[in-house]
């Protein structure tokens, strides 16, 4: 096959991937994206031809998928996609050094699926991280057939596709290569791989018809949706004050005496949250928190200061030479005139904080680390408090993309989910669309409802077992109450947590040294 072939096979199935993703309902283009992409690989030499060969089919996929990321910064959304795709083709290439090492279909398809999913794990955890396209979040549309991340965590889904993938590609080709075996025989990888999927799909279809969703507890809770202009300097306004003004007398319309909580998006309060300092809009929070007897929780800057604790390695210094960092926060105002936060623990690289800089600031630099890194980055997860004490996170629009940091809330306690966020920065394009329909599976993952404070939408609630309850429309202004129900069973996923990716660890260790011990054979 020449090289123009080769081409289409690698651009073909870069798109069928771009369109497995929301807000295209396809996932099951994913099966004939990595088809192409095996048939790809079976024609590739060596390592630097497959990824020379399958980066178009990377690009394709990050640009159709994640083209948004060019709203909020040109140039950084451009570097990501480019850096992104070299990173697949990259792990492509080793996929395609142990399809070549193992001769079994079932091995070859198990430990190529490990080294891509152990991949996204690996994704998850450094300073670059960029879970987007976890091959997982493309069945966040159809939850249906993926009720089993409850015990797996969505990176199950992603070696489930990988594998089912390969065995119906293997079958392909043995029934085209194979000239006097059986017709069973030739298609015995293809049955297979169609088994395999029927049977998880089976699966998780009998989960859902068996989920009990039915509890007694439940918590009111106030969502605002505020649709603030995020491209423009204090939203258009004149000051920090007149958008809280608006939006709590928004609020006053719907608070209810049945009203528990309230959940506001992320930089719904202007102007940030001092540590030190209370400000007017401290004091009028704090006052409508009594008056409305209703914790507020929202989104704002926080300035943290370190007076009784060693400083973090970077840090700032204000002008009276005192340590302190600013993060990306949900701050709680409670009726009792006390306040707590919760500092974000996953913060976007590049744009919110320097990726390493904690290890960069190791180096002899004449650089001021703390005025270049950006936010300071949380550790800790804390949940807030409701009138009738049901805990909740509110976890911070892109830690919701992050499977294990909503399942620590769960485990510290918390009987439902909420995640604040500002999708605004990406416009009315796929990008909040997706934000949405991820956070289904952090439903599935702890069996929790998850309620959403969008600034623009889509905000609303997903049940337990991943459906849409409620969704906005976006670019709208509004407040609403819902009443979520307060789950206490933890999932075999909360309890044990990346049990699996562990797994899928030392198989791609296994094929990967199977490489080289087999190369020397």
């Amino acid at each position: 096959m020449n090289q123009h072939n080769k081409w289409l096979l690698s651009v073909s199935a870069g798109v069928l991937l771009g369109f497995s993703f929301s807000p295209f309902p396809f996932p099951f283009l994913i099966f004939a994206a990595f088809i192409l992409l095996y048939r790809l690989s079976d024609l590739c030499g060596s390592f630097r031809d497959a990824a020379y060969h399958s980066y178009p089919a990377f690009l394709a996929w990050n640009i159709i998928a994640t083209y948004w990321l060019t709203m909020a910064t040109v140039v950084g959304g451009v570097a990501a996609i480019l850096a992104n795709s070299a990173i697949m083709a990259v792990v492509f290439a080793l996929m395609h050094l142990v399809v070549k090492r193992f001769k079994s279909a079932w091995m070859a398809a198990a430990l190529s699926a490990s080294v891509w999913v152990t991949y996204e794990w690996l994704h998850l955890k450094w300073d670059l991280a960029w879970p987007w396209l976890i091959l997982a979040n493309a069945w966040s549309t159809h939850t249906w057939a993926v009720q089993f991340i409850e015990f797996t965590g969505s990176l199950g889904v992603s070696f489930l596709v990988l594998l089912v993938s390969f065995l119906l590609y293997d079958g392909i080709r043995t029934s085209f290569e194979s000239q006097n075996s059986s017709p069973f025989y030739k298609a015995k990888s293809f049955i297979s791989g169609v088994t395999v999927w029927l049977v998880s799909a089976l699966l998780s279809l009998v989960m859902l018809w068996n989920l009990d969703l039915e509890t007694d507890e439940s918590v009111h809770v106030v969502i605002a949706q505020p649709n603030y202009d995020s491209y423009l300097p204090l939203a258009g306004y004149p000051d920090t004050s007149t958008p809280l003004l608006e939006l709590t007398a928004m609020i006053d319309s719907v608070v209810t005496e049945n009203t528990q909580i309230m959940f506001w998006p992320e930089n719904a309060l202007m102007g940030g949250v001092d540590q030190l300092i209370q400000s007017y809009n401290d004091r009028h929070l704090l006052m409508k928190a009594a008056e409305w007897n209703v914790p507020i929780v929202t989104g704002a800057p926080y300035f943290m200061y370190y007076l009784d604790e060693k400083p973090p390695r970077v840090h700032r210094l204000d002008r009276q030479g005192r340590p302190f960092n600013y993060f990306n926060s949900a701050v709680a105002y409670y009726p009792d005139g006390g306040m707590d936060f919760y500092n974000k623990i996953r913060l976007v690289p590049i744009v919110e904080r320097m990726p390493f800089a904690h290890t960069l600031s190791r180096l002899p630099l004449p650089v001021d680390w703390g005025a270049v890194t950006g936010y300071g980055r949380g550790t800790e997860m804390r949940l807030f408090e409701s009138r009738g004490g049901t805990l909740s996170p509110a976890v911070v629009c892109y830690d919701s993309v992050f499977p294990d940091v909503v399942r620590r809330s769960v485990v510290k306690g918390a009987g439902f989910i909420t995640v604040i966020t500002n999708d605004g920065w990406w416009g009315n394009t796929s990008g909040h669309i997706q934000h949405y329909e991820f956070a289904r599976l952090r439903a599935i993952e702890t069996r929790r409802a998850v309620v959403r404070s969008a600034n623009n939408g889509i905000s609303g609630m997903i049940t337990a077992d991943g459906r849409p309850h409620t969704r906005t429309e976006y670019w709208t202004r509004t407040a609403f109450e819902l009443e979520v129900p307060v789950y206490e069973r933890l999932t075999f996923y909360v309890r044990y947590g990346d049990w699996f990716n562990f797994i899928m660890l030392l198989l791609a260790v296994y094929g990967l040294a199977g490489i080289f011990i087999l190369k020397r054979n």
